[in-house]
Order: C-alpha cells, then sequence, then structure tokens
C-alpha cells in the first residue's frame, strides 16, 4: 500500500523550514548594521558649530570640531542620537532604511529644524582604480631618470 504524501512527518518539515526561513528574515532585520557619518559641515545657510558632541544609544561620545566627520558602526533600524552643539541640546529618534548601510547626517541642519530627508541621505563611498599601464611617482629622484 502506498504512504499519503502529506503525512504528519511532511508537515513537521514544512513547519520547520517555515519557521527556519522567518527567523533569518528577523534576524536580517534586527542585525542589519549601519555606519552613521555625522558631518559638521556648512549647509546652505547654516554655519558649522566651532564644537559638537555626539552621541548615539548607549556608545561612547564623540566630539567633532568645524569641518570634521566622524563615524558610529551601528545595529538596527531604530536609534536615538544625543547632539550638544555648544551648549544647544538636542535629541532625535531616527530610523534608518533597511537597505541603506552608510548614512550621512549633518549636524547643521539637524540642528536648525530642517525635515530629516533634508539632513540625512546615503553616503556613497567612492574608491578610486589605477590601472596597470600608468606610472606612479614614488619619489622626488624619478624625474632625473630621463623622462
Amino acid at each position: 500500500m502506498k504512504k499519503p504524501i502529506f503525512d504528519k512527518v511532511f508537515f513537521i518539515r514544512v513547519a520547520a523550514i517555515v519557521i527556519v526561513i522567518i527567523i533569518a528574515v528577523v534576524m536580517f532585520i534586527i542585525g542589519k548594521q549601519h555606519n552613521l557619518y555625522f558631518d559638521n559641515k556648512d549647509w546652505g545657510d547654516y554655519k558649522a558649530y566651532q564644537y559638537v558632541e555626539v552621541k548615539v544609544d548607549d556608545q561612547d561620545s564623540m566630539e567633532l570640531a568645524r569641518r570634521d566627520r566622524d563615524v558610529f558602526t551601528v545595529v538596527a533600524q531604530g536609534h536615538t542620537i544625543y547632539i550638544d552643539a555648544m551648549g544647544e541640546e538636542k535629541t532625535v529618534k531616527v530610523h534608518i532604511p533597511l537597505m541603506m548601510k552608510n548614512v550621512l547626517i549633518n549636524i547643521p541642519a539637524l540642528m536648525n529644524g530642517e525635515s530629516q530627508d533634508k539632513w540625512m541621505e546615503e553616503f556613497i563611498i567612492e574608491t578610486v582604480t589605477y590601472s596597470a599601464d600608468e606610472t606612479v611617482v614614488t619619489d622626488e629622484t624619478a624625474g632625473l631618470l630621463g623622462e
């Protein structure tokens, strides 16, 4: 006699596969790592602060001078950002889009009440590649060798 295809073992295997897939999706969302770059540079009419202290969640704070940029590495989507810009304090809750790995946050725009889409943007890191046929000068005497 032929065993039925949809028996108890079949449903247990399907349930186990579904549970593993659900756990994988949840872990992907919860464990997604982001780099938050904080930029203390002039932005439009807003001038950079002489001194800014930035803290994200429970991490150690960092200090930024004018025209500085530094990075926090965080895990998850939601974070609390605390900024102290020369006595002017602000706490902001931010939600980072899932597929955005590097995020640039402009401090003067954030402190002056701009909307999140103005002071937060994706930060694209440019890489430079050199071709093998390019000549690289390594010291000052290379020009004396007759070229």
